[in-house]
């Protein structure tokens, strides 16, 4: 045997002393990265829109980002794989929830799918879900692509396998199949825009790209990079845990205001905007926590099934659904004053942010059954007759309550 290099010499000593073969050490994804001064950049970026980042559930990050859980949620209701039979592939129900659950724009809101670009604002040929469109019209290529989207959702088939032939079905469009597997897992896959992540990328410093890289290999990597940024993130603005959607979100916004900086648009700001829109969603997570609390401390269970008192009868996601309504509906104004609330964060007076009240103080946390007051209304109401407590209300304001 000829040894024709150290390596080679150390590996024909390692045998000889009867030593395994070292490992190789897994590569560092974030080697030679300056994330301080990336950071930094980020920092100075958002100054100029709101105050400077300090947590995920508050400002810029939260009026523009925080609405990804929700859609999803909307989505895997729409889409609901669970529902699925092996007997259903080439029928075309498959690939119509599928479509169903992209093309999501809400009436009101901010539940609208941007993750994909699917609206035929721009031609059918630019649609990124244009191959299931086609599929569920003519025919062509059904049956291999709901068998695909079958195995995604209810088997345990190779991921990567799958990745790659869905990928090829779909004639390679990345924010397609990345927002298909972020549908799957959101744990562990992020959806793209390759343009403006290798915009950022490039800005922080990475030396990876994933334009016209549609490929298993590709994205595994961009999601263990993201992955791999969640500690430097946390380790900057001094969070005791980042969750990878939130390393997502912090790049996505990192170069959506790069491209406003390039545009020239980044002095204009939406200070006030961003500051009260990331002030609602603190206070929209306040009261579904303030719920559950009540909730759990009046020995309920947060189960439909459960008859307590003080129950839930919903799920954390129509919750969140139902006090979204309930603001739009009254417009962010308190049911029984009509007093404007304030929202946390931004509040200067916390009588005046919003609470979730029972209209019956005698039944449970069921849909008809709720309206949004001011703290200080819910405190003064307790177990007050609905209907009674509004009338006092209305002698205090002087009201004339008989109508003549």
């Amino acid at each position: 045997m000829e040894i024709d290099s150290l390596t080679a010499l150390q590996h024909f000593l390692d045998w000889y002393d009867g030593a395994p073969a070292k490992a190789p050490k897994a590569p560092d994804l974030l080697e030679g990265l300056d994330f301080t001064s990336a950071f930094a950049r980020f920092q100075s970026l958002i100054s100029a829109f709101d105050a400077p980042f300090t947590r995920f559930d508050e400002g810029l990050i939260a009026a523009w980002e925080s609405y990804k859980p929700r859609l999803r949620a909307e989505a895997l209701i729409r889409l609901g794989a669970e529902t699925w039979t092996e007997d259903r592939i080439g029928s075309g129900a498959i690939v119509a929830k599928v479509i169903d659950a992209i093309e999501i724009q809400a009436t009101h809101g901010d539940l609208k799918n941007n993750l994909v670009f699917w609206r035929n604002q721009y031609g059918h040929a630019n649609r990124d879900h244009r191959a299931l469109i086609e599929a569920a019209t003519t025919g062509t290529g059904l049956q291999t692509l709901e068998r695909l989207l079958f195995q995604l959702y209810r088997t345990d088939r190779d991921e990567g396998e799958l990745f790659d032939e869905l990928s090829k079905a779909t004639d390679a469009k990345y924010p397609l199949m990345a927002y298909l597997f972020f549908l799957k897992d959101m744990d562990r896959f992020m959806p793209i825009q390759p343009t403006g992540f290798d915009h950022v990328f490039g800005e922080i410093g990475l030396e990876f790209r994933t334009l016209r890289n549609c490929t298993w290999e590709n994205y595994s990597q961009f999601n263990r990079i993201l992955n791999a940024l969640r500690k430097p993130i946390a380790d900057q603005a001094g969070l005791d845990h980042v969750r990878l959607i939130d390393a997502h979100s912090l790049l996505w916004l990192f170069s959506t205001l790069l491209r406003k900086e390039a545009k020239g648009e980044l002095a204009k700001g939406e200070k006030a905007d961003a500051r009260y829109l990331g002030a609602r969603e603190k206070s929209i997570a306040d009261i579904k926590y303030s719920v559950g609390k009540t909730v759990f401390n009046s020995n309920g269970q947060v189960v439909p099934t459960t008859v307590k008192n003080k129950e839930l009868h919903m799920s954390d996601a129509e919750l969140d659904k139902l006090i979204r309504d309930l603001l739009t509906i009254q417009e962010d104004r308190c049911a029984i004053t009509g007093l404007p609330f304030q929202f946390r964060g931004a509040q200067t007076d916390d009588n005046m942010l919003p609470s979730l009240d029972r209209i019956d103080s005698n039944g449970h946390y069921a849909k008809e059954n709720l309206q949004l007051v001011c703290r200080f209304i819910n405190f003064w109401k307790q177990a007050s007759d609905d209907a009674e407590f509004r009338r006092l209300v209305s002698v205090v304001r002087g009201d004339d309550m008989e109508g003549g």
